[in-house]
């Protein structure tokens, strides 16, 4: 398979998923996966989110990581289950190390030009900018890639379906929540339209493939 890091730079969006009930969890994914997303974050605050990570990464289409992982113990399970990928809004020099013993993809969040580097230099393998809106949007990281370009960035936090583009020419991936599960519509169950945001999502990404 395929390494992680291939993975964001090929499919560029991740769908994160959080929710208070497993069984609207797993309609989420099932009905972005319908709409072509193949990247997701499984947040362990999610009720029995370990459970749906072992389901779904063993399907080989898609790439499974989990979210919002608390500290190293939490890091372990997520792994053990077979989360590909690790992340955490915050950088935690814990977190990044049991993911390096177990040579899985950590990505961790940074705010400040001095978090990002710390971050990079502690071992995170992409630098996930949060709140990405209310640092300065896109323009922020086009900054904090001109001064360390070496930094793989990634953006998350007032991400939608009409500017996530914006953010992909300066980082490696988006990660977006709302604007394809938006809440009035995971509550009336209508995972048609949430499809329809997920592809909304996709043709896009394909159109811009095309234009390069």
């Amino acid at each position: 398979m395929e390494s992680p890091l291939k993975w964001f730079e090929d499919h560029r969006v991740v769908a994160v998923i959080r929710s208070s009930s497993v069984d609207s969890a797993d309609a989420m994914i099932q009905a972005a996966i319908a709409g072509g997303v193949r990247i997701f974050q499984i947040s362990t605050q999610t009720p029995q989110a370990i459970r749906l990570i072992e389901t779904y990464s063993k399907k080989q289409d898609i790439l499974v990581g989990a979210g919002s992982v608390s500290d190293g113990e939490a890091t372990q399970r997520a792994i053990n289950a077979g989360a590909r990928f690790v992340l955490t809004p915050y950088t935690d020099r814990d977190i990044i190390s049991v993911a390096k013993n177990n040579d899985t993809f950590v990505i961790q969040g940074a705010l400040t030009p001095t978090e990002a580097v710390d971050a990079h230099h502690l071992g995170a393998d992409l630098i996930m900018i949060y709140h990405a809106e209310m640092a300065g949007g896109p323009q922020y990281l086009k900054t904090l890639r001109n001064f360390a370009p070496f930094l793989k960035l990634a953006a998350a936090g007032g991400v939608t379906t009409d500017n996530f583009h914006e953010y992909l020419k300066y980082g490696v991936a988006t990660f977006m929540r709302r604007s394809i599960f938006a809440k009035p519509l995971v509550r009336s169950n209508n995972w048609a339209e949430i499809t329809q945001n997920a592809r909304k999502v996709t043709e896009k990404l394909e159109s811009l493939k095309v234009s390069r």
